[in-house]
């Protein structure tokens, strides 16, 4: 495993370095015929609208009492009801998590926190500060604090990485999980292990280990690589109802666009690397993935990826024509799958199940009425 690591190594920089000579040129070549528009960006001063709208929540504050570090949060519903956790990825914040917040409030404590680096949250500035074990004190601190002993942990992207490892490391404070475009962290690497070429493949993720050069190519033209990546034709939102607005998307690039902000959330990135992210454990905690099938971020055919390592009830349900960020492109779809999966209508079994979204199943979730029809 040790001279594995080091051959990865060797691959991620041979990537990253490719990357960032692609990105140099670009740059350049951009900065030739617009110096101006290149190299501006705007430090969002206010928060956009879309964040303080109070029909997704209240906004509030508790503080890890492993790390003291203050974490923001939205909640929606009663305190006293089960909690639902949901945890987001890169470049997100809690927001991606608006059409679930609302949904699920009538019947759970929801939650969608701000990881630590990212959003509202206190941002450390040591690399090690982002290791593995303190993020998984982050969450075991939050379900603590906000007065519960186990929750419903909902992961997606990063999110889905470290709900991965939560509930292998505390799967007595993981009632269910759901997974969203994130692999089990050993499918991962047994992928690449197949399959070198998927490192190189994953350009991104190489790319991100450099220091100071992602965080230009990321704010270079008013964080126009940003806006690429949650709108654009190849890798944003597909669905033509769900596309960002300017308004919405100002709800991600408020933060992004903070002093230090970007150093912080690529920290994720720059730990990934870690002996520590790879555990060949089996998840014991009854699951469920749900898998946006035109991802073009992730490597491709990690759904599949993560049956050797669950050994408990689980399911997978992979969705069309959806991307990467599948709560926030199929929200409809989602929200009914996470019903059928919480109330016991989509039962997992003992071995996975994989199961393709149809738009049959569309079209019965639309003859059925909305979530509270499904409670009646």
């Amino acid at each position: 495993m040790g001279s594995w690591l080091r051959q990865k190594r060797c691959y991620a920089s041979g990537k990253a370095g490719l990357t960032a000579y692609l990105v140099l040129i670009r740059i350049i070549w951009n900065a030739f015929w617009d110096p101006c528009g290149t190299f501006q960006w705007t430090v969002r001063k206010r928060p956009p609208t879309c964040l303080r709208d109070p029909a997704l929540g209240k906004h509030a504050y508790l503080y890890g009492r492993s790390s003291g570090l203050r974490f923001h949060y939205v909640t929606k519903g009663d305190n006293r009801k089960p909690l639902i956790l949901f945890l987001h990825g890169f470049p997100e914040n809690w927001y991606s998590w608006r059409y679930q917040l609302v949904e699920f409030s009538s019947s759970y404590h929801t939650v969608a926190l701000d990881l630590r680096g990212c959003g509202g949250s206190d941002a450390p500035s040591r690399l090690e500060d982002y290791s593995l074990e303190n993020l998984l004190y982050d969450i075991r601190d939050t379900i603590d604090e906000l007065g519960h002993t186990s929750c419903i942990l909902v992961g997606h992207d990063w999110g889905g990485m470290l709900a991965w490892h939560f509930a292998l490391e505390r799967p007595d404070m993981v009632h269910r999980l759901v997974i969203m475009n994130a692999p089990h962290p050993a499918s991962w690497l047994d992928a690449v292990l197949r399959r070198p070429s998927q490192l190189l493949h994953s350009g991104q993720v190489c790319f991100f280990q450099l220091p100071f050069l992602p965080e230009i190519a990321l704010s270079l033209e008013d964080f126009k690589l940003v806006r690429s990546l949650l709108c654009g034709g190849r890798m944003g939102i597909r669905n033509r109802a769900r596309r960002l607005t300017e308004a919405q998307l100002e709800g991600y690039l408020y933060y992004l666009s903070q002093p230090g902000a970007l150093t912080s959330s690529l920290s994720y990135y720059r730990s990934l690397l870690s002996n520590t992210l790879y555990k060949h454990q089996d998840v014991a905690v009854t699951s469920m993935l749900i898998w946006g099938e035109e991802d073009s971020i992730l490597v491709e055919g990690m759904s599949g990826g993560t049956r050797p390592y669950v050994r408990g009830p689980v399911v997978v349900h992979t969705i069309p024509d959806c991307s990467h960020w599948v709560q926030q492109d199929q929200p409809e779809t989602v929200n009914k799958l996470l019903w059928d999966f919480l109330l016991d209508r989509d039962i997992p079994s003992n071995h996975i199940e994989d199961r393709r979204f149809s738009s049959a199943s569309k079209s019965d979730w639309a003859m059925n009425g909305d979530s509270r029809d499904l409670q009646q």
